[in-house]
Parts: C-alpha cells; structure tokens; sequence
C-alpha cells in the first residue's frame, strides 16, 4: 500500500505493465520513454504503452545483475503546456551495457583500451527521436568495466546538464568487494595516463570546444571521484549545482553536493566513517550488532563523526550532506522545480529507494549548499528508522523499489516503480 505522508496529496496510477522499467524522460505531457533492462525503449502516450518498443536492443544489451539498458536523457530544451511538444528536435541519449565485438568500432571512442572482443562496456548514444523510432545512433563513448566478472556497480545514470555536456556515473565493478583486494586507484585518475574510467561521474561534450577536453586529447573528462556506485544524478535549478546518490555496503547510503573535483573517498571512506579493513564492509555483523557501519571495541557512532581517512588522491573529498547508517538502496535524485504540489515544495529535493520504495523529501539552506536538518538528523547522519521520521514522503513503491523521478510538463511528481509488472505514478493534490 502506498502511503504519503501529507494528507492533501495522492499518487495516481499513470500505466502499468512495464519490464524492469530504470528510467524514464517526457517528450510531452502524456508522451513519455522508458527504458527497460533488458534493452527495451517504450513509449508511453496517455496511459498505454505502445504495441511496439520504439527501440529494441535486447539482442545486444547485456542484461546480466545490474549491467542492462540503465539510463535515458534528453537534451536541454524547453517544455511547454500541456500536449505541446518541445520547440526544437532533441537528442536523446542511452547508457547500456554490451559485449566490445557488438560496437564494432573498438578502440574507437573508448574510454579506456578496448582491445578484447571479450570486454564488457557501458556504452552511451545519441540518437533522434522521428516518426515514433528512436533513429540514426551515435556511439559516443564506451567506458570499460572494472573487469568481465563485475556484474554489478555498473553506474549508468545519465544526466544533460545547462552547458549541455552529458554526464554520466560509473560503478567501481566491484572491484573493492575485499578492502584488502581493492585497487586504491579505481576510482581516481592515475598519475600520468588519464582516467581509469570507474567509480566517477564523467561529462562529455560532443563538439570539442577549448576548455572541454581533457589534456590527452578526448572529448571527455572525469567530473568526480572516489564513488562505489551511483543511480541518480540531478542539477539544482535554482543554482546549477550538480547533486548524487551513492549506495554503500551494509551502511553509507549518502546524497552528496558535487563539486567540480569532488571526491567521494571510497574506498578509504564510505558515509564519514574510514574504511580500514574488510570487517567494517561485511553484510552480516557479529550476532547483537546490527546492520550499519560495525563500531569496534564497542565505540559509538558519535565518536567517529569527525574522522575520516586521509585520501590523498586526486580531488577534493568532502563528507556527504546526508547518509544512512543502513542500507536503504539509494536510486534516483530530483529537484522538484514546480509549485503545483504547493509551494513548500518547490525547488526541494526528492529521493527515491529500492528498500521498501521510499520517497524522502528535503528542504535546503539558503545557499543551498547543504541541506536543512533539524532533530536527529542535524549531524547530517541516520542512525535509525525513528530519525527518518521528519523526511519521510512516501514509501510502499513496490513490488521492489523505485528507479526514477521525473517532473512532468504539467508540473507534479512522476514515479517510475521497478519490477516485472513496472509503473510509473505521478503525485498530485487530492
């Protein structure tokens, strides 16, 4: 059952039927693509979903644990009123994972060497969207995984922001499963050779203008660092800032303000708290010791708050402006830039979770810098559910979770909910 905790809104049905829907974006009001995992773009208009895909990648996306079609972006263009469509052609963008063989250009366009028929990318594409076919592909980058085992913390957000540089999220492949195991450059650039292309946000330009390129000459360039896996990415309106999700093990779920240069810390830290050895990530702590980051020596959470491990990497680390000390499945991010839900929720930020299909709503500070916090929650941490309380929106998106968060054209909150029998509702005043 879903519940929203203000009284004076509901979440309506807009259609159902959907595959593992993971994201979503609107060509117009009542005009809306998903993308399925499996490789699948639906079109949406009204409240049913076409008789065919405007896409259809499944016979070479690789939809194995979170690898799949991820994400979906469309270029920066104005939305107008209802049923009109955008007043100039956009581009959208894709981001899914294949086989290198399939892109059939190899090192062309590759992050990193793509030299093995038997590497696994993400791939990120352009295309046009013409008579109700998602048409003439561009490959514009293909981003190696950690390695061919790494099944999941793939990233795959994607994001078009004002200066209409793409950006998009990469997962460490879980390449720091074991602390003990884990390449402590994963998730940085190496002294001299350019970027690893892992456990970062990422920006790509597709005209290369001065300023937009990296020095090794490519087209794109590592925005932030140090991230284990990231599903949300949005821009603050009002500001331009650029704002994350990050899922952590057992605890560190965290909303971060990213900076040009940020540094998230993993795997030295996760939330604020160091990471030092693999008893600190395990999923199953000693009996009486509850999920959430394991405090040695019977030390409390309080006492930990101000250390952090030194990074000593390229970027700037800084802690998170909220984390969960359990884990809650972080997944998309959205600044609500509408008043139709009433004004106290303009510009504010939404989230939405995989554990138990949550909504958090946050308000934020005058510069917007931070967010604002009152009670348990000033120290910027959840210690437990009864925290949680104040932030709370909504919860019982289910049967799993929820992928997206879009703002429609009309102006209210649009859900996208995974599973076999995926939806998407929308938020609107009773």
């Amino acid at each position: 059952m879903k519940f929203i905790k203000d009284p004076n809104l509901k979440a309506q049905l807009v259609t159902k039927g959907l595959d593992h829907p993971t994201s979503m974006i609107f060509l117009s009001q009542d005009d809306i693509l998903v993308t399925e995992k499996q490789g699948k773009v639906q079109r949406i208009i009204g409240k049913n979903v076409s008789d065919s895909p405007v896409l259809d990648l499944t016979s070479i996306v690789n939809s194995t644990g979170e690898r799949g079609l991820l994400g979906i972006a469309i270029s920066q263009a104005k939305q107008t009123s209802k049923n009109e469509k955008y007043d100039d052609d956009p581009s959208i963008y894709l981001i899914f994972t294949r086989s290198v063989n399939d892109t059939k250009s190899n090192n062309i366009n590759c992050m990193m060497t793509c030299n093995t028929t038997e590497s696994i990318v993400n791939s990120l594409y352009r295309y046009k969207f013409s008579d109700g076919q998602l048409l003439n592909p561009k490959p514009l980058l293909h981003v190696p995984l950690y390695s061919n085992d790494s099944i999941q913390h793939i990233g795959g957000a994607v994001a078009v922001g004002h200066n209409a540089k793409i950006y998009f999220t990469t997962g460490d492949g879980r390449g720091c499963e074991f602390y003990e195991d884990c390449n402590p450059k994963i998730a940085n650039i190496k002294d001299s050779i350019g970027t690893t292309g892992r456990g970062g946000i990422f920006f790509i330009t597709e005209n290369r203008q001065k300023g937009d390129s990296n020095p090794h000459g490519d087209n794109y360039s590592q925005y932030a660092y140090g991230i284990r896996n990231s599903f949300g990415l949005d821009f603050d309106p009002v500001t331009g800032n650029l704002w994350d999700t990050e899922n952590g093990p057992a605890f560190g779920d965290e909303l971060n303000l990213v900076k040009p240069g940020f540094n998230s810390g993993w795997a030295k830290v996760q939330g604020i708290w160091p990471i030092e050895n693999y008893s600190e990530l395990v999923n199953n702590p000693p009996p009486g010791v509850p999920k959430g980051y394991y405090f040695p020596n019977g030390a409390q959470p309080e006492d930990d708050y101000e250390t952090h491990a030194d990074i000593n990497e390229k970027g700037n680390y800084s802690d998170p402006e909220f984390t969960w000390n359990h884990t809650v499945g972080v997944t998309s991010i959205k600044f609500f830039n509408s008043d139709k839900l009433g004004k106290k929720y303009e510009n504010d930020l939404f989230v939405g979770t995989f554990k138990g299909g949550f909504l958090y709503h946050f308000d934020l500070d005058k510069d917007r810098n931070q967010l604002l916090l009152k009670g348990g929650l000033k120290d910027k941490v959840a210690n437990n559910d009864d925290e949680l309380r104040d932030v709370i929106f909504a919860r019982g998106f289910g049967p799993i979770g929820v992928t997206d968060l879009e703002v429609g054209p009309d102006g209210y909150l649009y859900v996208l909910v995974y599973g076999t029998d995926g939806a998407i509702y929308k938020i609107v005043p009773k």
